[in-house]
């Protein structure tokens, strides 16, 4: 079932519209505007307070989903929640937006948009990169965590990586210890995902970076991921297009969600997934 409820939901984000209903933001929104999180953060200390705000909502659906004895149903549920945690409209919109204004050449628009996209001037990887972990964060690892824990572990990871996000925001003390949280919770995912980057890209050469920093724990998943990127895809610097760079990257992350489908399907087949 993990497999159908993964092709479904990709073909329905590709080919239709997701409403604000089948967002994960639409609802975690809901929490921010009613200052639950700044309630319960306050209350304990910043680590213990995201966790309980992540587990609580684990645990009501575990015993959901512990209810439904119906293959059928158990599908359909499966297969809404995995819609609402992956993918991001949001963003996806500001990088469309981002490539209109670079065909007019408005430079100044792509730096705006490239800023709403976590990408300043002074950030250390390229815009290209910084969407390979945007990739990331809201397609290939939701994904593997879905493999791998099925709903529950896609609603975890998403509500971690969200309240890791509004630590920053609120540039709350507890950040670090949700930082070193993420990188304990990426730190399978990433590398699942930079494998995929040697087969769908250029193989020999990314091969020697991934064996280098695979086994290193000091190494961030974000300096991990963008280094394997830049060396799968080789791209000719253009100093007249802005879109070369960031395009095909983006089209090596499609590859790779594509590489964790086959993959998916071969763990299906051979019995190792359900």
């Amino acid at each position: 079932m993990t497999l159908i409820s993964l092709i479904l939901v990709l073909a329905a984000e590709r080919v239709t519209a997701q409403s604000q209903y089948w967002q994960a933001d639409f609802y975690l929104a809901k929490l921010h505007h009613q200052h639950i999180i700044s309630r319960v953060l306050s209350d304990h200390s910043g680590l213990v307070g995201l966790l309980s705000l992540v587990l609580l909502p684990c645990f009501i659906l575990y015993v959901l989903l512990s209810v439904l004895d119906n293959s059928l149903l158990r599908l359909i549920t499966d297969t809404a929640i995995l819609l609402v945690c992956v993918g991001c409209p949001s963003l996806r919109a500001t990088y469309k937006n981002y490539l209109q204004a670079a065909n007019r050449g408005d430079m100044q628009a792509c730096s705006m948009y490239a800023d709403q996209l976590g990408h300043e001037e002074d950030s250390i990887g390229s815009f290209g990169q910084n969407l390979v972990w945007l990739n990331f964060k809201h397609y290939a690892a939701v994904i593997i965590w879905f493999a791998a824990f099925g709903p529950i572990g896609a609603v975890f990871y998403v509500l971690v990586r969200n309240g890791r996000d509004w630590l920053e925001q609120q540039q709350h003390d507890a950040l670090a210890s949700a930082d070193k949280l993420m990188e304990i919770l990426d730190w399978v995912p990433v590398r699942i995902t930079a494998l995929g980057f040697l087969i769908v890209g250029h193989f020999s050469r990314a091969l020697p970076v991934w064996l280098m920093h695979v086994a290193d724990p000091t190494i961030s998943a974000k300096s991990f991921l963008r280094d394997v990127s830049k060396a799968a895809e080789e791209i000719e610097p253009d100093e007249n297009d802005c879109t070369e760079e960031p395009c095909t990257l983006v089209r090596l992350a499609k590859r790779n969600v594509m590489f964790l489908v086959v993959l998916i399907s071969i763990m299906s087949l051979s019995g190792w997934l359900r």
